[in-house]
């Protein structure tokens, strides 16, 4: 792995503040789940408001609770993606075969390690850091507890039982205060515009695609106004591929119902001013006044 010096060149610095010695040694600091308990939706004592994310796995969706998520950051599975979320940006991806938190930050989001190519991943830009290698995300999905057992009712959810075994072990979610929005980072693509900008910072988007590239992303409050809060669909067009897309403000849940390229759904959520500072040039959904 390469030097903090080296990384510092890419825009990369430690999550734990460190500036000297073997970046490689932090390394799963933050733990990963690697060996998962699921159980039925009936089993698990969640809150309705509970977001969770979920994979397809054996034939039915798993899904891991966001508060879980908060303090592992990734789930790990040896028969499915691994699914993988970071706290400061809002970052919801999954990715094949297992991954680790390299402890390191770009832009307010983190790297991840792939142990089996010893390679820092890179999960807005889908590759690895040195370009050399495609990370394709896998399809996932986000919802609440609530939507999860109304929608998917075979569903399996991942228990606090998986770690430490209760809801008060698991830590709060960052203040905006840690967003370090308006920070200089070197090398950064992009940067939410506060006074410009008519979305939160925190707003939830959807961002759609094939698993080689992201093409559009929907912030949620944009797709509530075009579907008039879940009344109806919306059908996008793409780069030539037609997208009917769905919006549940009840469940939380922005979802790919159908396009005419099957290769496109969702492979990521995030907040948007991540989305902004990594994917400036994506296009984003508004809905017309």
């Amino acid at each position: 792995m390469p030097s903090y010096k080296a990384l510092a060149r890419e825009g990369i610095v430690s999550g734990f503040g460190l500036k000297s010695g073997d970046p490689e040694a932090m390394v799963n600091r933050i733990p990963a789940i690697d060996r998962p308990h699921y159980v039925s939706v009936d089993e698990v004592d969640l809150r309705d408001d509970d977001m969770c994310v979920g994979i397809q796995r054996q034939g039915s969706w798993h899904f891991a609770p966001l508060f879980i998520l908060n303090s592992h950051e990734i789930v790990n599975h040896d028969d499915a993606p691994a699914i993988a979320y970071c706290p400061l940006a809002g970052l919801s991806v999954a990715i094949a075969g297992k991954t680790y938190i390299s402890g390191l930050l770009r832009w307010d989001t983190f790297v991840l390690y792939d142990p089996a190519r010893q390679s820092l991943i890179l999960p807005f830009d889908q590759q690895t850091l040195d370009g050399q290698q495609h990370v394709p995300l896998q399809p996932l999905e986000m919802l609440t507890f609530a939507g999860v057992r109304d929608k998917f009712p075979q569903a399996r959810i991942l228990s606090p039982a998986s770690h430490r075994g209760n809801r008060s072990a698991y830590g709060s979610y960052p203040h905006d205060g840690q967003l370090g929005l308006g920070h200089a980072k070197p090398g950064m693509r992009g940067r939410f515009d506060e006074e410009a900008e008519s979305l939160h910072p925190k707003e939830q988007v959807l961002i759609i695609g094939t698993a080689a590239q992201m093409m559009k992303a929907y912030p949620f409050s944009q797709l509530a106004a075009a579907t008039e809060d879940g009344d109806k669909t919306l059908t996008d067009v793409v780069d030539g591929v037609e997208v009917i897309l769905s919006y549940d403000p009840d469940a939380r849940h922005a979802q790919v119902l159908a396009a005419t390229d099957d290769e496109v759904k969702a492979r990521a959520f995030s907040y948007y001013f991540a989305l902004r500072q990594h994917l400036p040039d994506l296009p984003v959904y508004r809905h017309p006044q």
